[in-house]
């Protein structure tokens, strides 16, 4: 090879490098976040104080810290897609969402299906009900002992497994698709009760004007000899490893510290529902 040859090829690398320079981030890695910085597809269902649109605004706990993660990642292009909260892990895996940012809970089957980000909120179960509490309701428990009650529960949530787990026909569980129809269902009296996670509940019953409240005191079912504390997380693909990774390390010291309680506190959040303060 000739010297010029030499010169030739040597000036060409060193400008291909000199190019990847100016593409690749700190560190010389390739950008595995690219495509979402193009466009984040972001499911939620509307289930206040979880996840919902105020004014057009997506808020809520799980878009929150979804947002916050995302802008320290530089994902600033996020498109929301509002589906019923039992489809979103079937689009999540079809591809037609990136991440899930619901305040889904973390279960089993669930984590079968998808990849989990670290927990981001703990809550127990709650009941609305009308005011004054008429049919004196204080635990799922109690539901299921009163035969001919009827309990709403969204549609592929929590709350419909712990009833049936603890003996209620399915003919006495009403699955609703929104949170929408369950309270439509619950003023109408079609049902004695709404069957949701605590936070929603106290939410849901704010809002009400004084016509519903929270039942209280309540207790937390106990299934299989535990009671059922549920820890809230985004949900991703598992295939999307990086993105998954980008994110807990994002909300690793974000969860728990004074802005994110901050954040939370006008959605009925307190110390004892971050996993990182929790005792």
């Amino acid at each position: 090879m000739s010297r010029k040859t030499v010169l030739t090829t040597m000036a060409v690398m060193l400008a291909l490098a000199a190019g990847a320079w100016f593409v690749l981030p700190p560190g010389g890695r390739a950008d595995y976040l690219g495509r979402y910085r193009k466009e984040l597809r972001v499911g939620f269902a509307n289930e206040p104080p979880y996840s919902f649109s105020d004014n057009g605004e997506v808020t809520g706990e799980a878009p929150v810290v979804l947002k916050h993660a995302a802008e320290k990642l530089g994902l600033v292009n996020i498109r929301w897609v509002l589906m019923s909260f039992n489809s979103l892990i079937d689009e999540l895996v079809a591809g037609h969402i990136d991440v899930i940012a619901a305040g889904m809970f973390v279960t089993p089957d669930r984590a079968a299906r998808i990849r989990f980000s670290i927990p981001t909120a703990m809550v127990g179960q709650g009941l609305l009900v009308h005011e004054g509490n008429p049919y004196g309701l204080h635990s799922y428990e109690d539901a299921v002992a009163r035969q001919g009650v009827q309990v709403a529960v969204l549609d592929g949530a929590v709350e419909q497994g712990y009833l049936r787990a603890l003996g209620m026909a399915e003919s006495r569980i009403f699955a609703c698709q929104d949170v929408e129809t369950a309270l439509s269902a619950l003023r109408y009296q079609r049902v004695a009760a709404l069957a949701l996670s605590s936070p929603s509940v106290g939410y849901l019953a704010v809002k009400s004007g004084g016509t519903l409240e929270a039942a209280f005191p309540f207790a937390d079912p106990v299934i299989g000899g535990e009671k059922t504390v549920g820890t809230c997380a985004l949900g991703f693909r598992k295939t999307d490893t990086a993105l998954a990774e980008a994110f807990d390390r994002a909300l690793k010291d974000f969860i728990g510290s004074p802005e994110h309680l901050e954040l939370l506190a006008p959605l009925g959040y307190g110390p004892a529902n971050v996993p990182s303060l929790r005792d």
